[in-house]
């Protein structure tokens, strides 16, 4: 384990404690403490936690010392200095790394991890035409990043993930995509998908809190909540359907026209274009699916674009952030019913826009089918697949 590992490990609260601080002298002296307890060696190790220089880790010791005063400049000064030279940097970052992030698929953390290295980064900012190479060290880019909360993750030696032979291609395919709609403004993006069942009753969830909380030691119920997102990947807004039993493929259909319908109606919006895993009730060959978002491309007279990720890695879908900023939030809480549940959902903001969260009922039958002849029909008339990924990249035109 490296000294790095250690530290977070054995001062993870107070770590947190440190960076939910709003108080900036008080901080300054924290770090300072911490420093001080852990050993002046290990200033390297707190400037990566903290996303700081290790000049800043340095002169927090000073403070907590009392060799200096405190001054509010002194704080994350480098870095501050950069983001006031160039306004636009974090923005220009999170569109270079976008289609890099990943969430983890556990949900252990909400930090999004970036499997490029900062010389990555840095060269692709630099092809922007904004910035040239002595515009910024890789040191502080590492700081900026750090401070945005994206990590580079360490490759483990686990068991190799599944991969299919289309896999480069399908990926090619997502980000070929974004970057077409990121460009269009007459495109909706929306990321799609449906989270695993959430047990209501009085039950763990693995998580803390600092008041005591005694949950069952079984979990034996029927009482659930299956939430459906919806990711607005423009305007950030985040949707959640949430139902009592497993909804079918056209109830996911009715609230995509909803969320359609609330964010969009009567707006000069030309396309669709939905981010998704293949899952059964919403893959590129459930007919009931597809013709259900014809009729709405009929409707509104709109062209509709399905735009799968491969299989085996739906973690890289940007709505499973929001899975786990709501794990993150709910862990050590008890959902002992439908209305906490929903409570949490209702507060929970996404780049400062607050969610919309709705209660649904089952609408229809399950096990609806379209026969083969009109399907045909269908697809003749409508439907158009990207060869090679056929079942990964639709597009339906009205």
């Amino acid at each position: 384990m490296s000294i790095l590992q250690i530290i977070k490990k054995s001062y993870k609260n107070l770590i947190k404690v440190i960076k939910n601080c709003s108080n900036k002298e008080q901080k300054m002296k924290m770090i300072g403490s911490l420093a001080v307890d852990i050993g002046k060696r290990c200033i390297s190790a707190l400037s990566k936690i903290f996303g700081l220089s290790r000049i800043t880790i340095r002169k927090a010791i000073k403070i907590f010392e009392n060799k200096v005063f405190y001054k509010k400049e002194i704080e994350t000064r480098g870095r501050k200095k950069l983001i006031e030279k160039y306004s636009s940097l974090k923005e220009d970052i999170t569109k270079v790394i976008e289609n890099y992030l990943s969430t983890d698929p556990r949900f252990k953390t909400e930090k999004q991890y970036v499997n490029m290295t900062v010389k990555e980064i840095k060269k692709q900012l630099i092809e922007t035409g904004k910035y040239q190479e002595n515009s910024f060290s890789n040191s502080s880019l590492n700081n900026i990043l750090n401070s945005m909360d994206y990590g580079l993750k360490k490759v483990q030696k686990t068991k190799p993930l599944k991969k299919i032979e289309e896999t480069d291609a399908i990926f090619d395919n997502v980000n070929k995509k974004k970057e077409e709609g990121f460009k269009d403004n007459k495109m909706v993006m929306i990321s799609i998908d449906t989270k695993d069942k959430v047990l209501l009753g009085p039950f763990s969830r693995n998580g803390k809190n600092r008041i005591q909380i005694e949950a069952v030691d079984h979990e034996l119920t029927n009482d659930c909540l299956i939430p459906f997102g919806i990711l607005d990947l423009k305007n950030n807004t985040p949707y959640f359907f949430n139902y009592t039993s497993k909804p079918t493929s056209l109830d996911l259909v009715d609230c995509i026209e909803e969320f359609f319908e609330e964010q969009y109606l009567n707006k000069d919006i030309s396309k669709l274009m939905i981010f998704l895993d293949n899952g059964p009730d919403n893959s590129g060959v459930r007919t009931i699916f597809l013709s259900g978002l014809i009729n709405i491309a009929k409707k509104y007279n709109i062209q509709i674009e399905l735009v799968y990720y491969p299989p085996y890695h739906s973690k890289y879908n940007p709505v499973e952030r929001l899975w786990a900023r709501l794990e993150k939030i709910w862990n050590g809480f008890l959902l002992e019913t439908k209305e906490v549940c929903l409570s949490f959902m209702k507060n929970l903001t996404w780049r400062n826009t607050k969610s919309v969260t709705k209660l649904k009922e089952v609408k229809y039958e399950k096990g609806l089918t379209i026969n083969k002849k009109e399907m045909k029909m269908l697809e003749d008339k409508y439907i158009t697949r990207t060869d090679g990924i056929k079942k990964w990249s639709v597009l339906i035109t009205p």
